[in-house]
C-alpha cells in the first residue's frame, strides 16, 4: 500500500513573515521548520511541500492547485508562530480536505495561540482537523499525525472506490446487503452490479491449457492438492473469470452470492476468493457488502504483506477470553508463516456447495491482531473494534480444535482478546468478523472520526 500523501504547508501572520522579534531572532524559526519535514518524511510520510511560509490570504492559490493536483490526503499545517485564522480558513474550507493543526511547544514561537485560534475557525465552520502539539521528536506526536494520516488516506482512496456487487443477497444476510446510494453519499464509493451468469460464461471461455497450467501453479505453492479433476478445473476458471471482470470493470473490491446458485450449480468461489486475497484483493463471501467494505479497510491499512481474514465467529470461549474464527474455505496461504508446509486445498463439502468446489485448510499464525466490522443501527453505521493476540499451539492441538465444529478442513484462527468477551458478544452484529495483524485501533478510530461513526468497543 502506498504511504499517505501529505500536503505541507507553513503559515504565520502577515506582520511576521519577514520579521524579528525584541530579541533579534527571526519570528519564523526556519530550523524548526526544516526538523519538522524531516520527521515526518522519515515516518513514511510522502510529503508534497510548499516551500514558502505564506501569511495572507491571497498567496493560497498556488498551494491550493498543487495540492489539489497531486490529490493529497491531508493537509499538514504547521503553525510557526501565532496567525491570523481568517487568511487561511478561506483556503481550508474549500480543499474539502482533513487538516492536522501542528505547532511545536517553544515560548519564542507563540505558536500555540495561532494554533488555537486556527483550529478554532475551522470548528465554526465545520471544516474537519485533528490538532497536534509539542517536540516532533516525542514518539507520540509523530504516532498521532502518521496514524491520522493513514486514516485520511482510506477516506481518499474510498472515494475514488468502486465495488462490484457480483449475484444478489447471500443466505438471508441483512446486515450485508449493498445501499449504493448511502456508500456514494458517505463514502463516495461507487458500485457496480455482475450477475453470477457472467462470470460463469467468462469462466468457460479459458483454454483447457490455460486451466492446467494455473494447477501446475498451485502444486508448488501448498502442502497438497487435490488431483486435477471437473471440480477443480472450474474452481480454477472461477478464479480466471474472477480477475477478467475485476479488470474489466475495474472493481476495488467485491462480494460474491456463491451459495446457492454458484456453488450448487458449477462450483464454489472459494478457491477464487483464496487465491484473491493472496494478491491483496478484497472479495467477500455471500455478497456481504458491509464485510467487504470493513475488510477492504483493513486492507488499505495492512502492514505490509500481512493478510486479511474474513471468518465466521464460530465460539466465544467466556473463560478464557477468547473467539474462535473459522472461514468456509477462502482464507489466504498468507495466514501461515509458511504454506508451502502448512496449507493444504481439498475438496469442499457439498452441504452448501453441491457442485463442490476447492477450499482452503490451514491454522492462523500467532500475532497480534485488529478485527473490525461495519453494521447500521437504525440506518446508521457504527464499528466494532476489537483487538487481541492469534494464539500458536501445537500441531496436535491444532487438528483437534479444528475437528471441534465437525469441518476440519477449514480455515481456523485462535485469538485471545482484549476487553469483555460479553461485550464482544453484545456487539457482534453479523456472524463474519474481519482480522488482519498488527495494532491499528488507532487508525481505525480516527477512520471512524472521519465519518462520524460511532466505535463499539469490548
Amino acid at each position: 500500500m502506498r504511504a499517505p500523501k501529505v500536503g505541507f504547508l507553513a503559515i504565520t501572520c502577515p506582520t511576521h513573515k519577514e520579521s524579528k522579534n525584541e530579541t533579534g531572532d527571526d519570528w519564523v524559526d526556519k530550523k524548526s521548520l526544516e526538523k519538522v519535514k524531516g520527521a515526518l518524511t522519515g515516518s513514511g510520510l510522502d510529503l508534497i511541500v510548499i516551500d514558502d511560509v505564506l501569511g495572507s490570504f491571497y498567496e493560497f492559490d498556488d498551494a491550493e492547485k498543487r495540492f489539489n493536483d497531486e490529490n493529497v490526503d491531508v493537509i499538514f499545517l504547521y503553525i510557526s508562530t501565532w496567525n491570523w485564522a481568517d487568511q487561511v480558513t478561506q483556503f481550508a474550507r474549500n480543499m474539502h480536505k482533513p487538516l492536522i493543526v501542528y505547532a511545536i511547544d517553544d515560548s519564542k514561537a507563540w505558536s500555540i495561540g495561532g494554533l488555537a485560534a486556527t483550529r478554532g475557525g475551522f470548528d465554526e465552520i465545520g471544516i474537519q482537523n485533528r490538532v497536534a502539539y509539542g517536540d516532533i521528536d516525542d514518539r507520540s506526536v509523530i504516532d498521532s499525525i502518521y496514524k491520522y494520516s493513514r486514516a485520511c488516506m482510506v477516506k481518499n482512496i474510498l472515494s475514488r472506490s468502486r465495488y462490484g456487487s457480483i449475484g444478489g443477497q447471500g443466505m438471508g444476510i441483512l446486515t450485508g446487503i449493498v445501499d449504493p446510494n448511502q456508500w456514494l453519499k458517505e463514502f463516495g464509493i461507487l458500485t457496480g452490479f455482475t450477475d453470477q451468469y457472467t462470470l460463469v460464461v467468462e469462466a468457460e471461455k479459458f483454454p483447457i491449457s490455460r486451466v492446467k497450467d494455473y494447477y501446475e501453479i498451485l502444486k508448488d505453492e501448498y502442502k497438497s492438492v487435490p488431483e486435477f479433476d471437473s471440480v477443480f478445473e472450474k474452481s480454477i476458471r472461477t478464479y480466471l473469470a474472477m480477475e477478467k471482470i475485476i479488470e474489466k470493470e475495474r472493481y476495488d473490491f467485491t462480494g460474491v452470492k456463491c451459495t446457492f446458485d454458484l456453488s450448487d450449480n458449477y462450483c464454489s468461489a472459494c478457491l477464487a476468493q483464496s487465491r484473491l486475497s493472496n494478491r491483496g484483493f478484497t472479495t467477500a463471501c455471500l455478497s456481504d457488502a458491509n464485510g467487504a467494505l470493513s475488510a477492504y479497510i483493513l486492507g488499505l491499512l495492512r502492514i505490509g504483506d500481512e493478510p486479511v481474514f474474513t471468518a465466521d465467529v464460530n465460539l466465544a470461549m467466556k473463560k478464557e477470553n477468547m473467539i474462535k474464527l473459522i472461514d468456509d474455505g477462502a482464507g489466504s496461504p498468507k495466514l501461515t508463516l509458511n504454506p508451502k508446509e502448512e496449507v493444504e486445498l481439498l475438496t469442499q463439502p457439498t452441504l452448501e456447495a453441491k457442485a463442490s468446489g476447492i477450499c482452503t485448510k490451514l491454522f492462523a499464525k500467532p500475532g497480534d491482531v485488529t478485527l473490525i466490522r461495519l453494521a447500521r443501527i437504525n440506518s446508521r453505521y457504527v464499528l466494532h473494534l476489537t483487538t487481541g493476540k492469534a494464539v500458536s499451539v501445537s500441531e496436535g492441538e491444532k487438528e483437534a480444535i479444528m475437528a471441534e465444529c465437525g469441518y476440519p478442513i477449514w480455515p481456523h484462527a485462535l485469538i485471545k482478546i482484549d476487553g469483555n468477551i460479553d461485550n464482544f458478544v453484545q456487539n457482534l452484529r453479523s456472524e463474519y468478523i474481519h482480522m488482519t495483524y498488527g495494532y491499528l485501533s488507532g487508525e481505525i478510530q480516527d477512520f471512524c472520526e472521519l465519518f462520524d461513526i460511532e466505535v463499539l468497543e469490548n
